[in-house]
């Protein structure tokens, strides 16, 4: 039967061929709220993102994550009561669909959080299944309840309850308790109920059918709670039926975890997983900027992209630098020019497919309560169509005071760069899902490493070091573009390439 609702939902969908599955240049991350507010009621909303697909050109993005959009009792959306909807403050499912488009026009492809791990407690199955716990099973065949007594009410099988003991008292079901791993207004989900199975592929198909091209799933490693291989049957189940009803959908998930865990969940055939190791403050990317070590992280790059392709041949990492849960980048560079650029040039240059968060290419801020790492987009100081209000809890103000159209017109600003380095990195399709290699070009303040797949190449060098390094050209790859942070562009003779402070070069 599933296997047929499937095949029913591929005939409702656009014709789609058999192109792969990753996008075509880097990632960029919304929370919509906070973005651009295209109705004027102060806050950002779908309408504002379709108003700027021109902005996200600019930087040659592939693909759009949106954070939750549904409806939904908390600002931030992960909690959800209605999995088929827009919330009202953000849209219509006409916008989603107009927006859709508008990317799709653009060649951006569009991928929205799919929270599988629990739904609000006010969501109506949780609400539904409140009502039955109580009611002692009927015996009858027909059940004269109308919710349906505790044996009758499918619901009651969608979460985790239990008697007598558990993490959260059920209001009204004395006795009863519910899991729930993110607090008691997220109720965890019975991932092994079949019918809940089928509702999510449901949800699913009506998204993809709206113009969605993939799903971006939240928190997996608590799917199974820690349980690795439960967690892989479960992702892995998933895969194959959201590729069933649309092959070249793209799944990237959320594991907050070590290197051993992240990599062992590729064994799913999940796309990507985003790269937590590297990420951050304490991450893989900034101890390469602060010990200058670039061979390194050249090695460390190239084992994690090697071992994601030995259990998943078409998998790519995901690295990103911060994200809407982690302290902004802009804090922990401490807001220099310079080291914001080579952080740009290392993650978006890395091999897989890296993920901006939005503000992140101007420098914006925020850190401490989430509500701070979610400030409005700085579009301007004097024109203020579109600027959207700051979450109700935060309370940090931005810090960053050169928004969008000052650094759009400044050649030497972050914002330019950010669109340069982009617009590099797509040029170069072998670093998404290539084989990589690293090489020790005698210094290990050089970061090197080639990326092959068929007969494309990019071979990648950068100087971390602070002093002027000059190399002799032993590769057989073509010159091909470069970038400066500050500090001067890479020199080209005949024999030898020489390479400023924090500068870098590709070669194809």
């Amino acid at each position: 039967m599933r296997r047929a609702v499937a095949l029913l939902l591929i005939c409702l969908l656009p014709l789609v061929g058999l192109a792969e599955a990753l996008p075509q240049g880097a990632g960029y991350e919304i929370f919509t709220p906070s973005f651009y507010d295209g109705d004027g009621d102060g806050q950002g909303d779908l309408q504002g993102i379709a108003h700027q697909v021109p902005y996200l050109e600019t930087l040659s993005i592939g693909a759009l994550w949106l954070t939750p959009f549904y409806p939904s009792p908390s600002y931030h959306g992960y909690d959800v009561t209605d999995y088929m909807a827009v919330s009202p403050a953000l849209g219509t499912l006409e916008d989603f669909s107009a927006l859709a488009q508008r990317l799709h026009q653009a060649d951006i492809k569009l991928i929205i959080d799919l929270v599988v791990n629990h739904s609000s407690s006010e969501h109506p199955w949780f609400l539904s299944a409140r009502e039955s716990l109580p009611l002692a099973p009927c015996g009858q065949e027909v059940c004269p309840h109308q919710q349906g007594c505790r044996a009758h009410n499918p619901y009651v099988g969608y979460y985790n309850f239990s008697q007598g003991a558990g993490q959260h008292p059920v209001p009204g079901a004395e006795g009863w308790f519910y899991q729930s791993s993110f607090g008691h207004h997220m109720p965890d989900f019975n991932l092994d109920n079949p019918a809940l199975r089928e509702d999510l592929l449901k949800i699913a198909a009506f998204w993809l059918g709206r113009g969605a091209d993939g799903f971006r799933l939240d928190a997996v490693v608590h799917f199974y709670e820690e349980n690795t291989a439960r967690n892989i049957d479960f992702l892995r189940w998933f895969k194959e039926e959201v590729k069933a009803i649309r092959p070249d959908s793209f799944l990237i998930a959320e594991a907050w975890k070590d290197q051993a865990t992240i990599l062992k969940l590729y064994e799913s055939g999940v796309d990507s997983f985003f790269n937590f190791p590297f990420a951050g403050a304490d991450g893989e990317i900034i101890r390469a900027i602060r010990e200058k070590n670039g061979l390194n992280l050249a090695r460390k790059a190239a084992g994690w992209q090697n071992g994601i392709l030995a259990v998943n041949p078409q998998g790519a990492d995901a690295p990103f630098l911060s994200n809407h849960d982690t302290g902004r980048s802009a804090g922990f560079l401490r807001r220099d020019p310079q080291q914001m650029k080579q952080a740009a040039a290392l993650y978006l240059m890395l091999p897989g497919l890296p993920f901006v968060y939005y503000g992140e290419e101007i420098g914006m801020t925020g850190s401490g309560r989430d509500e701070n790492k979610r400030l409005p987009m700085l579009w301007s100081l004097t024109d203020q169509a579109g600027m959207a209000s700051a979450p109700a809890q935060a309370d940090q103000a931005q810090r960053l005071k050169d928004p969008v159209d000052t650094q759009a017109g400044d050649p030497a600003s972050l914002l330019n760069f950010y669109r340069h380095i982009l617009a590099v990195r797509k040029a170069h399709p072998a670093l998404t899902t290539g084989q990589v290699e690293a090489l020790d070009l005698g210094n290990p303040a050089i970061l090197a490493y080639r990326a092959s797949k068929g007969d494309q190449n990019a071979l990648v060098i950068q100087n971390l070091g602070e002093e002027a390094v000059s190399l002799p050209i032993t590769w057989q790859e073509r010159f091909s573009d470069s970038w400066d942070t500050g500090s001067g562009l890479p020199q080209i003779t005949p024999n030898t390439l020489t390479l400023p402070p924090l500068s870098g070069c590709v070669w194809h």
